[in-house]
């Protein structure tokens, strides 16, 4: 867990501290001997690459957070931000105990869980450990897509699109499709070069992503939404 703890910047690190630290002073139980022996790998890759990029803040979110299920047992929800308006669940899905690895008893369960949750009007946002490490912008961009519809506000500010790299956006955003840069170049009216150059800054501030299913060098790009 150190060398996961080393990946947090010192913004990160110093917010996580205090965080969890908060958490076990002001629980007991099995929730606190749960913080005590420390998040698991799965949960701190989603809050390094997913939930701090996305939401810039711990406030009001609680990890293992401890509800009662239909049989009066307890449950443990990764992580949690309960409150009389809106409940919200996030579940990081390792795969090694959701995925193939599982047996039929636990994931059945694991549906039983959700079920639950969800009857009992919580918000649940699942994301697999996979899709954390290989997709963390389109992650990222689901999670703050879901929390604004609910009304969370995020710390993080989107950063500014020129014209063009408006255009661009607007082309591509919410299509299914991969699309070339002379495609696009066509679609908007610029250059293909113009297009290029354009579409790599998309990349970078996450509002595009290339397509790279088939492997091979960068041919076509596509929307992070979809």
């Amino acid at each position: 867990m150190e060398k996961i703890n080393g990946e947090m910047n010192l913004q990160l690190r110093t917010a996580y501290e205090k965080w969890v630290a908060f958490q076990i002073e002001s629980c007991t139980g099995e929730r606190r001997k749960r913080l005590q022996k420390g998040l698991s790998f799965s949960l701190k890759k989603f809050i390094i690459h997913v939930f701090w990029p996305a939401v810039g803040n711990f406030d009001d979110w609680l990890a293992e957070y401890e509800v009662i299920d239909y049989k009066d047992g307890f449950r443990y929800l990764d992580l949690a931000k309960p409150s009389p308006v809106i409940k919200i669940c996030i579940e990081v899905d390792d795969k090694g105990t959701h995925g193939h690895n599982a047996d039929s008893y636990k994931f059945s369960d694991d549906r039983f869980r959700q079920n639950d949750l969800v009857i009992d009007d919580w918000k649940v946002l699942r994301f697999s450990l996979h899709s954390i490490l290989e997709q963390p912008r389109r992650c990222q961009q689901q999670m703050m897509h879901a929390l604004a519809k609910w009304g969370i506000e995020s710390n993080i500010i989107e950063p500014p699109l020129s014209p063009t790299e408006l255009a661009i956006f607007k082309f591509i955003e919410n299509k299914t499709g991969a699309y070339s840069p002379i495609t696009i170049a066509q679609a908007v009216g610029i250059h293909r070069n113009t297009a290029l150059k354009y579409l790599k800054s998309l990349v970078e501030k996450g509002k595009v992503m290339p397509d790279v299913r088939t492997g091979g060098p960068i041919r076509r790009y596509r929307s992070n939404r979809v």
